[in-house]
């Protein structure tokens, strides 16, 4: 009988108890797939990464919001289908490293939640994907900022006010473990470039050597 490493057994006999599926379809999939067969394939016909900035900083995103990403975002974001994150954040991984190129950072990190928000949400779904990410590309995680003002969503908010509904609301958390440090900050979804924008100047602050942005995806004008 062939040996098994312990992971991996574990890893299979979870699988057997709750079965895998794929985060665009929710068709069952083998243990280890990122996605069904067919999702992967239409998944492979899409313009991969999307290049652009936010403020001024540099940001790829893996996919358009739109269609079964749309509903695979949605279901992780608002009804806890976090098991798919894993599988996400594989192609997210793969364009990180095809766009800033193999050992480009230190560390990763991620757009944080108000408190309050976060509580009731019970997770933040941006900390789980740059965790998942992280260690994909043997990055540590650290939690570089947090939020001390609770806004108001900015996708309910038109262009003008994006700007400045977040004026105040994030905080470097320790300038020196972040100091001329190479970071990469991960959100779900870019939409205007504001939020992570945001993050970055308050980040900057702090002078890292090098700040980039990576999302799962981008609205659907962003980068047009």
């Amino acid at each position: 009988m062939t040996d098994i490493p312990l992971t991996d057994f574990l890893y299979y006999l979870q699988a057997l108890i709750f079965p895998e599926r794929c985060p665009y379809c929710n068709n069952l999939i083998e243990p280890k797939e990122i996605a069904c067969e067919s999702c992967l394939n239409r998944l492979e016909e899409r313009q991969r990464p999307l290049t652009g900035g936010a403020l001024g900083f540099r940001c790829l995103s893996s996919f358009h919001y739109k269609g079964s990403v749309r509903r695979a975002i949605v279901n992780l974001k608002f009804f806890e289908r976090t098991q798919y994150i894993p599988q996400m954040a594989v192609i997210l991984a793969a364009d990180i490293k095809q766009v800033y190129g193999e050992g480009a950072f230190d560390l990763i990190t991620a757009v944080p939640m108000y408190k309050t928000d976060r509580i009731k949400r019970g997770y933040n779904q941006s900390e789980l994907i740059a965790k998942a990410v992280g260690k994909l590309l043997n990055l540590p995680y650290l939690e570089t900022l947090e939020k001390i003002k609770k806004t108001k969503k900015q996708h309910t908010l038109k262009y003008a006010k994006r700007k400045h509904n977040l004026d105040g609301a994030f905080q470097v958390i320790n300038n020196k473990e972040i100091h001329q440090k190479r970071i990469l900050i991960v959100d779900d979804i870019v939409t205007s470039g504001f939020t992570l924008g945001k993050c970055c100047r308050i980040i900057n602050r702090a002078r890292p050597k090098t700040l980039c942005c990576a999302t799962l995806a981008a609205a659907r004008n962003y980068y047009d």
